[in-house]
């Protein structure tokens, strides 16, 4: 893995949860959902994210066999949307249960 780029406002402003806080090479950061990586093949494509060998987040294509995901997508502070992906759902309401959070 790249270098380790976690910054102090690596926690999540909604959960407090630190994340894994990545730059993007267009400038930005992204927070990633540390753990676990996912099997590349479980997540869609359009959600994947993959760590470069100097420590960049790039989005996308990856020939890694596990990947990350944007922890927006499951912030246990976000309502769960109706129509998530089974593998965002599965990690929201490890989440919830995580930080203690009633989900229906």
């Amino acid at each position: 893995m790249g270098g380790n780029h976690t910054t102090p406002d690596a926690a999540c402003p909604d959960c407090g949860n630190v994340q894994d806080h990545r730059p993007l090479r267009s400038g930005g950061w992204i927070r990633l959902e540390p753990e676990p990586q996912l099997p590349t093949a479980a997540v869609p494509e359009q959600h994947r994210w993959f760590i470069t060998a100097d420590g960049y987040a790039v989005d996308g294509h990856g020939s890694d066999p596990n990947c990350y995901i944007a922890h927006y997508r499951v912030c246990s502070r976000r309502p769960h949307p109706e129509h998530m992906h089974p593998v965002f759902t599965a990690i929201w309401l490890r989440n919830c249960a995580r930080d203690g959070i009633p989900f229906d």
